[in-house]
C-alpha cells in the first residue's frame, strides 16, 4: 500500500467523525482507530464508496469582506477540468450557483466532484490544475451572491 493512499486514509478519517477504519489492499490490512472518550458510547462506522465523497465533509468558512472560501474536504489531486483538453469547469470572474462543480478531487484513483458550496462569483483559484492538496486546504474563493450582485 502506497504512502499516499494511507494519507489519504488518514485525512478522510481526521475529517469526519469516524472512530475506526479498516481497508485491505493486496494481502495487506491498514486498520485506524481514534481515541476519543466517546469512543466507547458509538458504534465504529463502516466507510462505504460515498464516505469519500466531497460534498459530505464539513463545510469551512472564511468570511473575507463577504467572502467564502472552499476547503479541500482530503487529501488528493485537484483537476479542473473533465478531461485533457477540454475546458475547466470554471474561471476565475465566473458567476458559479450552489451545487455547481467546480473541479474534481482524485483520490484512491477515484474522482470526486467538488461542488460550490454558494452561489456568487468566483474570484480565485487558489491551486494549479494536477497539484496535490491537502486536507482543509484553500481550493477556490467565492464572493457570495449578496456582494457579487453589488459589482455587474
Amino acid at each position: 500500500m502506497d504512502q499516499q493512499r494511507i494519507k489519504a486514509l488518514i485525512d478522510l478519517m481526521a475529517a469526519s467523525d469516524l472512530v475506526e477504519l479498516k481497508f485491505s489492499e493486496n494481502n495487506c490490512t491498514l486498520e485506524l482507530l481514534r481515541e476519543t472518550s466517546l469512543a466507547g458510547e458509538r458504534e465504529p462506522v463502516v466507510p462505504d464508496a460515498t464516505a469519500l465523497s466531497a460534498s459530505s465533509a464539513p463545510v469551512q468558512q472564511a468570511s473575507d469582506n463577504g467572502s467564502h472560501t472552499q476547503f479541500a474536504p482530503f487529501y488528493g489531486v485537484l483537476h479542473l477540468t473533465p478531461a485533457p483538453g477540454k475546458p475547466p469547469f470554471v474561471q476565475a470572474g465566473d458567476r458559479v450557483e450552489k451545487g455547481q462543480t467546480l473541479g474534481l478531487l482524485e483520490a484512491m484513483k477515484m474522482f470526486h466532484p467538488l461542488e460550490a458550496e454558494c452561489s456568487g462569483r468566483l474570484q480565485a483559484i487558489l491551486v494549479n490544475a494536477g497539484e496535490d492538496v491537502d486536507a482543509e486546504q484553500p481550493l477556490f474563493r467565492i464572493a457570495k451572491a449578496d456582494d457579487a450582485a453589488g459589482g455587474e
